[in-house]
């Protein structure tokens, strides 16, 4: 009966509501919970609509020391394939709503995240910068085409900096 019922919701989520006469009913009743378990679904990977740029997310952090890093966090191309499979819905954060100016209120946090995770890892940051890459994507019709030999250019922008002070978290 639950699979039933998870089957219905999910079916109402990606359809178009002109298709899908009950979605707003469905929709009302799920919406919630999907959010809160992470539930939900999105078309914009896919059809009708798909992205039109290819999307990443880096994370450049100052160590105490002074040595810079940087982690990328949503790069795929560059996972093997059961990586990718256990960071899809890291990927999906990043992607979907970290990276945007109307989620700014998740900079923050993640940022204080980002912090502890690398003080685990046996690092010092004193600051964290997030940056968004972009680049026009091009339909992938022939082999030279892949993402990960393309040479279009990224473009990028830092869009959060966090000076982390030296009382925080400590």
């Amino acid at each position: 009966m639950l699979v039933a019922v998870y089957t219905l919701a999910a079916f109402s989520w990606t359809m178009p509501a002109v298709l899908f006469p009950p979605k707003a009913a469905i929709d009302g009743i799920v919406t919630r919970p999907f959010l809160l378990l992470g539930l939900w679904q999105a078309w914009d990977m896919f059809s009708p609509d798909p992205r039109t740029d290819d999307i990443c997310v880096e994370m450049r952090y100052t160590d105490s020391d002074g040595s810079v890093d940087r982690r990328m966090l949503t790069d795929m191309v560059a996972m093997g394939y059961f990586e990718r499979w256990q960071k899809d819905r890291w990927r999906k954060y990043f992607n979907d709503h970290l990276r945007l100016d109307v989620e700014h209120q998740l900079w923050q946090p993640f940022a204080e995240y980002a912090v502890r995770r690398l003080r685990m890892e046996g690092h010092d940051p004193v600051s964290i910068e997030l940056v968004r890459w972009w680049r026009p994507s091009q339909p992938a019709v022939r082999p030279e085409l892949r993402a990960d030999v393309r040479l279009t250019p990224w473009n990028s922008y830092p869009f959060h900096r966090w000076g982390v002070p030296r009382e925080w978290g400590r």
